[in-house]
């Protein structure tokens, strides 16, 4: 069977002899449970695959869905009228965005049987309305309304302020009309990557249930270890399982975590081990967002949210927390409850994201001047316990870079000179440990190899006059806090390093290496 690599067309897969796991169960539950829902996942995720099983699911066409769940769970009697818009492709003004909308109203005009003409010169919010009306009416069948990737207009551009205000005021007058056809209404379902509905886009659509986080829909897109299991079986011979799941599985929507679709389909169609999804995705918009915003990955990705900064969309103060894990660079690693409040930690979903994010993060923000092979060498000279040299060349990289995240104050340094340090070491494939808590207080940042454990301990000054008491303070740090004990207790060699940096030197002005007695 061949693999539907970048088909989302439902009609095409069923009709070919493509792999196609069925989610209709999902869609039969949505259907008799609700009208109008949103969903959030990720690009190349499945999303626009979704959409298409609901236009033919709703237009009756029956043989598609042989086979299936719901071919028993579904009234075939009956068609119902759909219209489909999508904001894939060029969207980025609200010229273009009205230009997209009309093109696809105009489609769904000609396949009712409407004189295309009649609609002319109206606004797309408008065009919508009419169309609708006139539609359930001509049929007596209630209309269904299916969006896809309604935020991608705002996505586009993101590194734009005023741009994406403008996006969002022009959608948000668009969506807002929806609401006044619950009358002519027999469906809507919604897709995007962020999850703004309640509070700012659909503010008028109140109706609009939110399952991105409802733990009964968290397989809706991705595959499951059973799905995997019962669909996969033949192509997965001769692979390691194992390595699968770390590559590719992960992504967690607070019910069961599930694999990446594109990687793993990638992976059995050419039997190798590549970023199928990250290539695919690549987040510019969040490399200048990093850049932008001044903050570290290292806290981003090691950080907690609160759950309301998944919907709030302001782009002078948007969580960059909640758009990457909204697109798929980090996954809920666990659900944390504080009285009323509910947040998330978050964490890299895979093998796969952590590896390609991080270098390509590296690579976008000392542009091109710390490579995999400068970090290879980093990692090198420690276990070598080369401290000196390890020091210097740390040094070296440092020299000349462009010093982005500097802002007022010691503790944005600490993070722009902990941030570089910690992509350094992530891109590699080590045990990396940040913010490891103890009984006393949390390591910056632990390497480890099979027989030693290196814990570096950053500090920030205002000059390199105030080096060595620093450096002192860092070590007495790690001894009084407790960061070695575990180790030492596993049997390994255990180095303390102390690294010291000055604001005004914008460098390491100090460090200092102590290998605890065995």
């Amino acid at each position: 069977m061949q693999f539907p690599i970048g088909d989302p067309n439902f009609k095409n897969i069923r009709k070919g002899n493509f792999y196609y796991v069925d989610k209709t169960k999902y869609l039969e539950a949505l259907i008799r449970e609700g009208q109008y829902y949103f969903l959030s996942r990720p690009r190349r995720f499945g999303k626009s695959l979704l959409v298409r099983t609901l236009q033919y699911l709703f237009e009756g066409e029956k043989e598609l869905f042989k086979g299936l769940h719901i071919y028993d769970h579904w009234d075939w009697s009956t068609k119902y009228p759909v219209i489909r818009i999508s904001f894939d492709g060029d969207c980025d003004t609200p010229e273009s965005i009205k230009e997209r909308i009309i093109d696809q109203l105009d489609t769904a005009t000609d396949s009712a049987g409407f004189d295309v003409t009649k609609y002319a010169g109206r606004s797309p919010s408008s065009y919508l309305y009419r169309l609708i009306v006139d539609w359930q009416k001509k049929t007596n069948k209630k209309v269904v309304l299916l969006i896809d990737e309604y935020d991608r207009p705002i996505l586009d551009v993101l590194d734009d302020k005023k741009a994406a205000a403008v996006n969002e005021k022009y959608l948000r007058k668009f969506y807002s009309m929806i609401k006044g056809c619950d009358d002519y209404i027999r469906f809507v379902f919604i897709t995007g990557i962020t999850m703004f509905p309640k509070a700012t886009i659909f503010s008028g659509l109140n109706n609009l249930k939110d399952i991105s986080l409802r733990s009964k829909y968290g397989a809706i897109c991705g595959y499951t270890e059973k799905e995997l299991d019962e669909v996969f079986a033949k192509e997965m011979i001769g692979l390691n399982r194992k390595k699968i799941r770390r590559w590719y599985n992960g992504y967690n929507w607070l019910g069961e975590k599930v694999y990446n679709p594109l990687g793993v389909m990638n992976l059995f169609e050419t039997k190798e081990f590549e970023d199928w999804w990250y290539q695919n995705s690549i987040p510019k918009y969040l490399y200048e967002f990093v850049k932008n915003k001044q903050v570290s990955i290292k806290d981003v990705a090691h950080g907690v949210i609160e759950k309301t900064k998944f919907s709030t969309f302001d782009p002078e103060n948007l969580a960059i927390e909640a758009l990457f894990f909204q697109s798929g660079y980090l996954t809920i690693a666990k659900k944390i409850k504080k009285g009323y409040r509910t947040l998330y930690r978050l964490d890299y979903p895979n093998f796969e994201v952590r590896q390609y994010l991080v270098g390509d993060l590296l690579d976008h923000i000392t542009d091109g001047k710390i490579t995999v092979e400068d970090s290879e060498k980093l990692m090198d000279l420690l276990i070598k316990n080369d401290f000196e040299c390890f020091a210097e060349t740390v040094s070296s990289h440092l020299a000349g870079l462009p010093c982005q995240w500097q802002k007022q104050g010691l503790a944005n340094y600490e993070a722009w000179y902990g941030g570089l340090l910690y992509m350094a070491f992530r891109v590699l494939d080590v045990d990396l440990r940040v913010e490891e808590s103890t009984s006393h207080g949390r390591s910056d940042m632990v390497l480890l190899d099979q027989k030693q454990a290196f814990i570096l301990e950053l500090k920030v000054i205002e000059n390199a006059a105030g080096k060595d008491k620093a450096i002192a303070a860092a070590l007495e740090q790690i001894e009084k806090q407790g960061y070695a004990k575990k180790y030492m207790n596993q049997g390994k060699i255990v180095h303390m390093i102390a690294l010291v940096f000055g604001k005004k030197e914008k460098n390491l002005v100090g460090w200092e290496a102590k290998t605890l007695p065995t």
